[in-house]
């Protein structure tokens, strides 16, 4: 894939996933959220740089650390630089959970079947469902509120259920051609079910009823299930990236 459009999938992921408070440091995006996601908590490698990178790593640091929060790097393959991962190991990081950037053309999506439904909700409707879903704690939540409220692209949230039965959430967010999935997932109860599948094709109807035409997604190395069903669904590697983070 050429570089330009791999700029374009960072820049709506970035934008599908937004920190509320944010700052742009000689070409790097620094997110402060709170909470468990990294990627709204971490040092956005994006641009090349101009001041050395002994005091730009310094001047994260000390940022991060007035906000209370560990100094986190996330390193896109595609904008690292071996003097960059060289410096950071030499500071003291280490690499860790190596995320995959997932694409596909899109391709028509399959009807919902008959035993199933699916409903969208607004913002502070679908958080309890998430929640219930993927059994998340109600502080998580909330800061996955603020997140959502900050999203300028249209999103849709859904919900799929088996009966009266919530068993399956997801979320998408076109931006032009682009199409990002973002929290998929299927209750305990309900796994192994081919529901998000269903709820994957929802979202790509939804999608390609405006405009998009490549899908992408971010999914964890560790996450082999999640993995495999977005194998046997069409997507491919893009680009990885990773965290950095000392002990």
């Amino acid at each position: 894939m050429e570089a330009e459009q791999i700029t374009r999938i960072e820049e709506a992921a970035l934008n599908a996933w937004p920190a509320p408070r944010q700052m742009i440091y000689d070409g790097w995006l620094l997110r402060f959220t709170g909470g468990p996601s990294k990627r709204v908590n971490s040092v956005n490698i994006r641009y090349p740089s101009r001041l050395p990178l002994q005091e730009k790593i310094a001047f994260c640091e000390e940022i991060y650390a007035l906000a209370d929060l560990p100094s986190l790097f996330r390193v896109p393959a595609p904008f690292s630089t071996p003097e960059l991962v060289q410096f950071l190991l030499k500071a003291g990081y280490h690499a860790f959970d190596e995320t995959y950037v997932l694409t596909r053309d899109l391709a028509d999506a399959n009807p919902v079947p008959d035993n199933l439904r699916v409903e969208s909700f607004l913002i502070d409707d679908w958080i309890p469902y998430k929640g219930l879903i993927s059994d998340s704690e109600p502080g998580p939540l909330a800061l996955q509120q603020q997140i959502l409220n900050c999203i300028v692209p249209q999103k849709n949230l859904i919900v799929l259920f088996a009966g009266d039965s919530p068993v399956a959430c997801g979320m998408a967010v076109v931006e032009g051609d682009l199409l990002g999935y973002f929290s998929i997932y299927t209750h305990h109860d309900g796994r192994r079910k081919g529901y998000a599948r269903v709820a994957m094709s929802v979202l790509t109807a939804w999608g390609l009823q405006r405009g998009a035409k490549l899908g992408y997604l971010q999914v964890e190395g560790f996450n082999q299930p999640a993995r495999e069903l977005y194998r046997q669904l069409g997507f491919d590697l893009c680009y990885p990236y990773d965290y950095y983070k000392k002990e």
